[in-house]
């Protein structure tokens, strides 16, 4: 595999780092290239960086995460990764904690069907197949 290590990386500030590391494993094909046990968590594929940094305690009580998970979507930034299939990462995302909206709400753009949703940890993303 070739690296994405050259290009863009995404960093999740993170409470849970296992359950974190266990959803963008299993719904955007990422594999783990790096970690520091409890601290951070490297993934890549050929396309992806994305680091998982696990945060404070202390940040991580001042701000909990709810179970389930409720969409933050009051952000600047969306990530949005590629799959090969979005069917299969919506069913990867519900065995993981996480959640991507119903085939009705996906939509066209750039040559990719695209579908919305978000982490274990409430953090929006969205992924995309090419169209066929």
């Amino acid at each position: 595999m070739t690296a994405a290590r050259d290009g863009i990386q995404g960093v999740v500030y993170v409470a849970d780092l296992a359950s974190m590391e266990t959803f963008y494993a299993e719904v955007c094909g990422l594999g783990i290239v790096e970690q520091v046990a409890g601290q951070f968590t490297t993934l890549e594929s050929t396309a992806v960086a994305l680091s998982l940094v696990r945060v404070p305690e202390e940040i991580a009580a001042a701000y909990p995460v709810s179970s389930p998970p409720v969409r933050r979507e009051a952000v600047a930034v969306k990530m949005s990764f590629p799959v090969e299939s979005i069917a299969g990462a919506r069913d990867a995302a519900l065995a993981t904690g996480g959640w991507l909206d119903g085939v009705e709400t996906e939509w066209e753009f750039r040559g990719f069907r695209v579908c919305g949703g978000y982490d274990p940890e409430g953090n929006i993303l969205s992924v995309r197949e090419p169209l066929r």
